[in-house]
């Protein structure tokens, strides 16, 4: 199974609250035109709950893989979700 694979299916089951709040985060300034770093970026520097899911959620993911994916890898399968989640595939 590929890295992204795996990857989606934590974030299918992530154990976590609030994803749908970062999703909702970082797409809105998706639909305002920022790019997804960007988008990202300005989420995770707001420091609100929606950086702490993230956070939580990556220390969560961290016990479950033998072999720890590459971080760009997780923000793949992130904007991959949040473009899913704001009906923008």
């Amino acid at each position: 199974m590929a890295w992204s694979d795996q990857i989606r299916a934590v974030f299918v089951d992530p154990q976590v609250i609030g994803m749908d709040a970062l999703y909702q985060a970082i797409g809105w300034f998706l639909k305002d035109g920022a790019d997804f770093d960007r988008a990202y970026q300005l989420v995770i520097e707001a420091r609100g709950v929606e950086a702490a899911t993230w956070i939580t959620f990556c220390v969560n993911c961290a016990t479950r893989f033998d072999d720890t994916p590459e971080e760009s890898e997780f923000l793949f399968v992130l904007e991959q979700m949040t473009r899913e989640h704001m009906g923008m595939d």
